[in-house]
């Protein structure tokens, strides 16, 4: 019987206008009053807080695995860093190339140049980005780094990829970012650590995700399901595919587990 159904939040949860379609909210609210609704995502902790509060979620997964811990009460259970130096090689190739970054620190997310992608996705992420003069002033060691575009296959985003591949786990879960991160972490790795502190085991766990970085999540969980816009390896894995994130997929996702008597009544 599943009792913990861990979910990405771009273009799973939410719509591809950021918002949770009220299916969604009320399927998995429903779901999380006798069993547990984890968020896994790529987005920081301030980035999911509001859909923590709305959906009365304790727990979550942010940066792809590097921190786990309740965005809401802003606390941690566990994190990890990329590596200073590396970090800032990872910036200063993208600025080269022409690539915004965003950086992902402890406090706040920074950037060296307030462009019209930085400022897109600060208001689809709900979060503030500090400008900062120079790569020196960009604080500490990051969860992750994210490079923007604004054009599908532009060609900007390979190098990257090629060149700090082997350093740190590189993930485009969509097509207009290019992510970098702990390569010691995955949302699988991650998923596999909180279940295990909650006494869970993998085969009570189901897993949602649409992108790329949410293949080790998908292969990890007991059951893995998935919405209908989804990249085709997270659809060949899945259980059952739901409608896509546009028509609230995941509010038929758990009408589906429902119905399969998948959970205890």
């Amino acid at each position: 019987m599943i009792k913990v159904l861990f979910s990405d939040v771009d273009q799973t949860i939410l719509n591809h206008e950021h918002q949770i379609p009220d299916p969604v909210v009320r399927s998995l609210k429903r779901f999380g009053e006798q069993r547990r609704v984890i968020l896994a995502t790529a987005r920081s902790p301030q980035g999911i807080r509001w859909i923590c509060e709305i959906l009365g979620i304790e727990h979550a997964i942010c940066f792809n695995g590097a921190w786990i811990g309740n965005p809401v009460q802003q606390t941690c259970l566990w994190e990890t860093s990329l590596d200073r130096s590396l970090a800032l090689s990872i910036v200063k190739a993208a600025h080269e190339a022409g690539v915004p970054c965003l950086w992902y620190g402890s406090d706040a997310t920074y950037t060296l140049e307030r462009t019209e992608l930085v400022e897109r996705e600060s208001e689809n992420t709900r979060e503030a980005v500090v400008v900062v003069q120079s790569l020196d002033d960009l604080p500490g060691q990051p969860f992750k780094v994210m490079g923007l575009t604004a054009t599908p296959q532009d060609g900007r985003f390979d190098p990257l990829r090629t060149r700090f591949a082997p350093d740190c786990a590189v993930t485009s879960p969509h097509w207009h970012v290019l992510e970098f991160t702990p390569g010691s972490v995955s949302k699988g790795k991650a998923a596999a650590q909180l279940a295990e502190l909650l006494g869970v085991p993998a085969t009570a766990c189901a897993a949602a995700g649409d992108g790329e970085n949410d293949i080790s999540l998908l292969t990890w969980a007991g059951l893995p399901v998935t919405v209908a816009n989804a990249i085709p390896e997270c659809i060949g894995m899945a259980k059952y595919v739901g409608l896509s994130a546009d028509e609230a997929g995941m509010a038929d996702v758990v009408d589906w587990i429902e119905r399969e008597r998948l959970i205890e009544a």
